[in-house]
């Protein structure tokens, strides 16, 4: 099945468009989810996650950074750092790709240091208002969006 895959993926290298068909297959091999723990997923040991993601970037690697955003850097984000209504609601869309998760932390004037993060987030009536800029945000023209930001009603936390 993985050939399948990889042969689906010629006429999108040429093109520079990113092979969204490729959800359906990628959901039928069984490896999305990687090394999360449940909610659907294999649960793949670090090695395992590893050596998928090198044989897909050996390939496409746009696949293969597609993987590891969506997978590493969004469902792991919620895994590790998520209640569980936020868990329970997001990780089992993330595994079928009802949502796709991209990660937004670098910005400009920072890069991707974390503790120096100068975007705001504040809480109002229907949802939050976000303030700053972000860059380099993969996946981030066709998935849903996890956002770092400080908090600014929690003593600004990120």
């Amino acid at each position: 099945m993985m050939e399948s895959v990889y042969a689906s993926l010629v006429p999108f290298v040429e093109c520079s468009e990113f092979p969204s068909f490729l959800f359906d297959q990628i959901r039928a091999l069984g490896i999305n989810g990687l090394n999360i723990k449940g909610y659907g997923s294999p649960g793949l040991s670090t090695l395992e996650a590893g050596a998928l993601c090198y044989e897909l970037a050996k390939r496409d690697v746009s696949v293969a950074s597609f993987m590891a955003v969506h997978n590493c850097i969004g469902m792991s984000v919620i895994e590790a750092l998520g209640d569980e209504e936020q868990k329970s609601r997001l990780l089992p869309k993330g595994m079928t790709f009802d949502k796709v998760f991209s990660f937004a932390l670098t910005e400009p004037e920072n890069g991707s240091d974390a503790s120096g993060l100068q975007t705001t987030a504040q809480k109002v009536d229907g949802g939050w208002i976000l303030n700053g800029r972000k860059r380099w945000i993969g996946n981030a023209t066709f998935a849903d969006v996890i956002v770092w930001a400080r908090n600014r009603e929690d003593e600004n936390r990120v």
